[in-house]
């Protein structure tokens, strides 16, 4: 798709807004809570997860941390995946009614903790970018171990429930997605492509992969839809996007965006019936 297209195709579809503040700190990750209409957004910069409620009031739901980056609610807690920058990880869980820390796991020898994802197995999966590893937490007993080791920059996961597999995308010049079956934890290729650095990772619930991708200096970012063995850049901007969600309620993609210190809502079109 071209630039003009896809720049109209933007305007008349993307019906999103973007939430605005100093609060925000290059804002990575985010996840919605439909039990309050609320959202939760991680910042890299300021070492805080913001909230968002129904009304658009904007609070820190927690704050004093080091750098956070993928964020995402399971089971009435917000996990987070926190890059201590000068020694190893964390894995922070807060109560999501309370802001209480309920949740703490150091995984010694990491490099850059990223995104998070769940099964329906109470197990948590969490991505070490510049460590290429991929680890699989029990939130139980607060043990882990290694899933994967064979993908280079593992960064976005989405767990497919219907398949029993965790979608995988990496950041490299033409970026790859994955797939790992949780059972025998064999990892398999969905599809290579032309895109440069995968960030974000999500499905809908038609079962279409979207992915954001930034360019090869980083300075502009793209939302991908895949559908039939093919993608389609659905939208494009210099705003950083970076980590994304698939909102069910809303029918949306959550981005949070980096450069802009914002986060976006792209309304999916309703297919014809």
């Amino acid at each position: 798709m071209n630039n003009f297209s896809t720049t109209f195709f933007v305007f008349f579809v993307c019906i999103s807004f973007s939430v605005k503040s100093q609060s925000f700190d290059t804002p990575e990750s985010i996840t919605f809570d439909e039990a309050t209409d609320s959202y939760y957004i991680s910042n890299i910069g300021s070492g805080e997860i913001l909230k968002i409620d129904k009304t658009g009031k904007k609070t820190s739901f927690v704050s004093g941390y080091t750098s956070f980056l993928g964020v995402k609610l399971h089971d009435g807690v917000i996990y987070s995946a926190e890059d201590n920058k000068s020694g190893d990880d964390f894995i922070r869980g807060f109560d999501v009614s309370t802001g209480k820390l309920v949740f703490s796991l150091s995984i010694p020898n990491t490099k850059q903790l990223n995104d998070i994802e769940f099964d329906n197995k109470e197990n948590l999966y969490v991505s070490d970018r510049e460590g290429h590893i991929i680890y699989k937490v029990s939130i139980s007993d607060a043990s882990y171990e290694t899933l994967d080791d064979t993908i280079n920059t593992p960064n976005g996961l989405y767990f497919d429930n219907k398949k029993n597999r965790l979608l995988v995308c990496n950041t490299i010049d033409k970026s790859v997605v994955y797939a790992i079956d949780i059972e025998s934890k064999k990892t398999t290729l969905v599809v290579k492509t032309n895109y440069p650095h995968l960030d974000g990772i999500t499905m809908d619930k038609d079962g279409l992969l979207y992915l954001t991708s930034w360019s090869i200096d980083w300075k502009n970012s793209i939302l991908l839809k895949y559908e039939g063995k093919e993608f389609t850049e659905i939208a494009t901007n210099s705003n950083g996007m970076a980590d994304i969600e698939y909102n069910q309620k809303t029918n949306a993609i959550d981005i949070a965006q980096l450069f802009d210190n914002s986060i976006l809502h792209f309304n999916l079109l309703n297919k014809k019936k």
